[in-house]
């Protein structure tokens, strides 16, 4: 998530924000008595205890929404950050563009590539292998 870990920290911090927001907003509301200040309505009393389990729920709605966000953007950081590779001829898909692998490394990564054969790939071909591309020019 390096090049997004700003843009996904903002995201996160303003919708717990936002949801602490409600809960503020939540004790205005009680406090002052909105509805029977802007619309007439009778007035009701102050009843703290109320207004605080209420602040509690949203959040810990809060809570769990940015939980499930967090989780989210770790799941879309893991799967951009998958290569898809050809089957067959092991080509790089870019962006809808296929590209040799060697190609693609060298215009990301800005390096060079070379081949080598695992200790595995080594054993499995065994000396026959070894002895054909010695006797290459």
């Amino acid at each position: 998530m390096p090049k997004h870990s700003r843009a996904v920290t903002e995201a996160l911090l303003f919708e717990a924000l936002a949801f602490v927001f409600v809960a503020l907003l939540l004790w205005v509301n009680k406090y002052l008595d909105l509805p029977h200040l802007l619309f007439g309505s009778p007035a009701s009393a102050w009843r703290p205890v109320e207004v605080a389990i209420e602040s509690g729920f949203v959040c810990l709605l809060g809570a769990a929404v940015t939980t499930v966000s967090w989780l989210t953007f770790r799941q879309l950081a893991y799967l951009e950050s998958l290569l898809i590779l050809c089957a067959s001829c092991q080509r790089v898909s870019d962006d809808g563009r296929w590209s040799e692998f060697e190609a693609f490394v060298a215009a990301r990564d800005r390096t060079e590539t070379t081949h080598g054969m695992c200790p595995d790939c080594r054993s499995t071909l065994g000396p026959e292998f070894w002895r054909v591309t010695e006797e290459r020019p």
